[in-house]
């Protein structure tokens, strides 16, 4: 790993930065942008650390950062508002254009140090893409997904994974970093990794992160035997689950709702047209449709009740 005045500086911030001896992708991974999902960031320490002795085998560069600083140090989502769903370009500018003492949110601040980071470290060289990754965790269990566009850039990479995609999340969660970066010609995905405080979930991610950076083409695993040991657990761990599926339903949470889960639900569950599924102040939430329970609720901040997703292939 080559020393950085970037990491010196920000070392509350950066996890790691890994810059290949010879040209390649530009790799960003975020984790902890949710402050109450710390696995993300355990995982790319264990990636850091799973690269370091290779980084003479590295092609292209690779930064993994800690988002929300403030909120992951209190185990809570987020301390004035959600610092996933502030990623507009006109809130971005605004951020940008207003020095970091006037900003009046705890996100705005860390997305200003954020960005300080990523204008210099994205590269705008076409010959080699530029991969955004968002790594997360949920409140129920059940299994892990990816969420990505339907470009054909994105699904060719990711579907080798072994890890199932969801599409049309990506539409309906506004103001999301991987939204923002997308836009600005990145090929983007966020790991949802598993239940918060399961070690699985690290795992997880860990996997998925090592095996993505072998398939953009920053590794190459026959020089890196242990590896292939991540691609062998990620395809056992899903073989299960559907690997593609598509965003029919969002399940909305409005102040005052006073929305709760039905308890033990868990992601990819299926479930049916009419099945009770949560109940708020106007009584009882009924499934819309047959489908996949994707990210049920079952923590007191945030505005997604829960999603249904539709898809016939299995791993």
């Amino acid at each position: 790993m080559k020393s950085s005045s970037m990491v010196a500086k920000k070392v509350s911030r950066v996890i790691g930065l890994i810059e290949g001896n010879t040209p390649g992708p530009t790799v960003v991974a975020f984790g902890g942008i949710h402050g109450n999902e710390p696995s993300g960031v355990e995982a790319l320490q264990r990636v850091i650390e799973n690269l370091q002795p290779k980084s003479h085998l590295f092609e292209g560069r690779f930064l993994a950062l800690r988002g929300n600083l403030s909120a992951l140090n209190k185990n809570v989502r987020y301390i004035d508002e959600d610092m996933n769903r502030i990623w507009f370009s006109s809130i971005i500018e605004k951020i940008r254009r207003t020095p970091k003492s006037e900003l009046q949110s705890n996100e705005r601040r860390e997305i200003k140090e954020v960005l300080h980071l990523l204008d210099d470290f994205l590269t705008t060289d076409s010959s080699h893409p530029t991969i955004f990754a968002d790594l997360h965790s949920f409140s129920a269990d059940g299994g892990m997904f990816a969420i990505t566009a339907r470009k054909s850039a994105h699904i060719n990479l990711f579907s080798k994974l072994h890890v199932p995609l969801i599409f049309g999340i990506e539409k309906t969660l506004r103001g999301t970093a991987l939204r923002y970066y997308q836009d600005r010609g990145c090929v983007t995905f966020a790991l949802e990794g598993g239940q918060h405080t399961n070690q699985i979930t690290v795992k997880n991610n860990t996997a998925a992160m090592l095996a993505m950076l072998d398939e953009v083409g920053c590794l190459d695993t026959s020089d890196l035997p242990a590896f292939q040991e991540h691609e062998e657990y990620l395809a056992q761990q899903n073989k299960q689950l559907p690997l593609q599926v598509e965003l029919v339903y969002q399940h909305m949470i409005e102040p005052g709702d006073d929305f709760k889960m039905r308890p033990n639900f868990q992601n990819f569950q299926a479930v049916s047209k009419g099945q009770w599924l949560a109940t708020d102040n106007s009584g009882k939430i009924e499934a819309e449709c047959d489908g996949y329970l994707l990210m049920p609720l079952y923590q007191k901040q945030g505005n997604d009740g829960f999603f249904i997703a539709r898809g016939n292939e299995s791993g």
